[in-house]
């Protein structure tokens, strides 16, 4: 990950001495996903099943765009700071440019990621300003609040389809996803054509087997759902979801962009990113997750059940997050190269989607533990004589 959304312990810099940011291995990794994810139509079709699971996971696809605007964003804070008014300008410029040329509709969809874009970056420099103290995750949750209260009064405010106010976006993003899906899965049906697949699947017909489930799991996915009188009728299960894994997109973007930044500049504008393993947040948003998890429980809250959906699954990754930083901190650091590597390891055991599911899943009990019992206190003294 590219520098941990952290406001614990490794946020704050030795007495004396300016806080820098933590070294350039996990910032140039995170540039290059962020290179890799953006280029995931380019994709060729050997990779066109994964590269549709990444289109489809991203609400807005052109992931460079959010991470230009948290860059000007961050800009215009150091200047407000003390900084120089001439990189405010060329990274407003940039951002501005950008938006405005990229290959996106005028309507629909195009405006839709323009406008979350430039609402994202102001929300985040508002927030700065009012709370230069707190740590980048503090900062970044309050500005997806106040940018989705802005975009949610925008949505609502044109007319709905049969009294539901979201029916138009929902429409849009339906379209979007299914256009996504269409491309990745022809470039694959070409490729699958091909004597070179045929071959590999008939010397490994397990692994061409998984390709053919991981295809109809996309397209389940996908598939507008059979229109109904309950809140987002007609809509793909990601479609639903898409207000999560929006948040959690735009959280990725604030983070990578006030890394770079930070690497650009010489104005801070908070502290530097902390560490996987010292992630913590305020330990109220576990009412995040009980809320939604009584929503999708209740019959009485069906109508509900794409909100309680959406606050399970961004209040979860959260929590599986900080699990993820409980377990990195009881590895030794000698041990710490070798668990990536069982990891992989794992997944052509378990399945791709086995994996993932049994990963979130202990990943989330440990973080959402750790709200109650601080697991990272007694591994202190056990981690540094390790």
């Amino acid at each position: 990950m590219p520098g941990a959304v952290a406001s614990g312990p490794a946020a704050t810099a030795p007495s004396g001495a300016a806080p820098q940011e933590r070294g350039w291995g996990w910032f140039v990794v995170g540039l290059v996903l962020m290179v890799l994810v953006t280029a995931a139509p380019a994709w060729p079709g050997a990779l066109a099943l994964p590269g549709a699971a990444v289109r489809l996971l991203l609400p807005v696809e052109q992931f460079a765009l959010l991470v230009l605007a948290a860059i000007a964003a961050c800009a215009a804070i150091g200047w407000w700071s003390g900084g120089t008014l001439l990189m405010a300008l060329l990274w407003a410029g940039a951002a501005g440019w950008v938006l405005w040329r990229a290959p996106l509709p005028a309507a629909g969809y195009g405006a839709f990621v323009r406008g979350w874009a430039l609402c994202l970056a102001a929300a985040f420099g508002l927030v700065c300003l009012a709370s230069p103290a707190r740590a980048l995750l503090s900062r970044a949750l309050g500005a997806l609040l106040l940018a989705g209260t802005v975009t949610l009064f925008g949505v609502t405010a044109g007319e709905g389809v049969a009294g539901e106010p979201f029916a138009p976006m929902s429409q849009v993003l339906v379209r979007e996803y299914q256009q996504r899906l269409d491309g990745s899965l022809q470039d694959w049906r070409e490729r699958a054509a091909s004597p070179t697949w045929r071959g590999f699947a008939e010397r490994f017909p397990e692994a061409a087997a998984r390709a053919g489930r991981m295809e109809g799991v996309l397209v389940a996915l996908a598939e507008p759902a059979p229109a109904t009188s309950g809140a987002g009728s007609g809509a793909s299960a990601l479609v639903r979801l898409a207000p999560a894994l929006l948040a959690l997109e735009s959280l990725m973007a604030l983070a990578l962009g006030w890394a770079a930044y930070h690497r650009l500049a010489r104005a801070r504008i908070g502290p530097p990113l902390g560490a996987l393993r010292d992630l913590r947040f305020n330990d109220q948003l576990v009412w995040g997750v009980v809320v939604g998890a009584t929503i999708l429980l209740l019959p009485t809250l069906s109508a509900w059940r794409t909100a309680g959906i959406n606050l399970v699954a961004f209040f979860g990754t959260l929590y599986a997050l900080r699990g993820a930083g409980v377990v990195t901190w009881w590895v030794p650091d000698r041990f710490a190269g070798w668990v990536p590597l069982g990891l992989v390891l794992l997944v052509p055991l378990l399945g791709a989607m086995w994996f993932l599911l049994a990963l979130l899943a202990v990943t989330f009990a440990l973080g959402l533990g750790d709200t109650w019992r601080d697991f990272r206190a007694g591994a202190r003294a056990r981690r540094r004589t390790s």
